[in-house]
């Protein structure tokens, strides 16, 4: 029997790209399964994709995360109808890839809200829970590269106050049976990374232009990895036993482009 047999984990973010791979690679190991996304069809197909996989079927709630208490009212039902609330994969993310000075408040709000107010509102409402029912825990946050490059403009901001946040919970809940991770992903196959991998592709090929190398060799596989990747990256840190803390991966394909 596998280690996830009967826990309870909430993905968010699942309707497509790392939060699908994580899906299909937890719901395959056999955890009960609780799917976050905006669309409820891109859902069903991350549903059918895990039975396919041999895993039950999970639940989902076509939710924004935008919508203060969505989140949470997630977790409680969660935690109401499972006897073990076993991990929080806080994966859902927003972002507009621009300049500061081309941004507006707006989005500013729109990506402050999801990738930090609903990983608060979830971390607190799941770390809630996990007391309530006495037994391990883990909250993984997902993170980005985009943190630690100064080119991440407002959305790298988000994800440096993730990994913060993600430091100081895990502070405030070591004397508990809960462990705490920030996973930070870089060059990934989804399609958050769309909408600015024909500039990062670029920069690589101009890159490797400066240091008198081709790139006519590198295949995209070395560019941008494929999200399975991550997925076991997730199950390894969920897997290890509880007096085991995986603070923090970082995990990127070979050839660093600054995703």
């Amino acid at each position: 029997m596998s280690i996830f047999s009967g826990k309870a984990i909430i993905i968010t973010g699942a309707s497509s790209g790392l939060g699908r791979a994580m899906a299909i690679r937890l719901g395959a190991a056999g955890a009960d399964l609780w799917l976050t996304g905006r669309s409820q069809a891109e859902l069903d197909v991350t549903a059918n994709n895990v039975v396919e996989a041999g895993g039950p079927r999970p639940q989902l709630r076509a939710i924004d995360l935008a919508e203060t208490g969505r989140l949470r009212k997630l977790v409680e039902e969660a935690a109401q109808t499972s006897e073990h609330l076993f991990a929080l994969v806080n994966n859902a993310g927003l972002m507009f890839p621009e300049p500061i000075m081309q941004g507006t408040p707006d989005r500013w709000s729109a990506m402050l809200a999801v990738n930090i107010l609903a990983v608060l509102e979830g971390a607190q409402a799941a770390v809630t829970a996990m007391r309530g029912h006495g037994k391990p825990g883990h909250i993984i946050n997902i993170g980005s590269i985009a943190a630690r490059w100064e080119e991440g403009g407002v959305y790298g901001a988000t994800k440096k106050m993730v990994e913060t946040i993600t430091a100081s919970l895990r502070g405030e809940v070591e004397q508990d049976d809960i462990r705490v991770t920030t996973i930070i992903p870089g060059g990934f196959a989804t399609q958050l990374a769309r909408g600015f991998m024909p500039e990062q592709l670029s920069t690589v090929q101009e890159s490797f232009a400066k240091r008198g190398i081709g790139a006519d060799g590198v295949g995209a596989e070395r560019l941008v990895s494929d999200p399975v990747h991550l997925a076991n990256a997730v199950a390894y840190v969920l897997e290890q036993p509880i007096d085991v803390n995986i603070q923090e991966i970082l995990i990127r394909p070979p050839v660093a482009t600054g995703v």
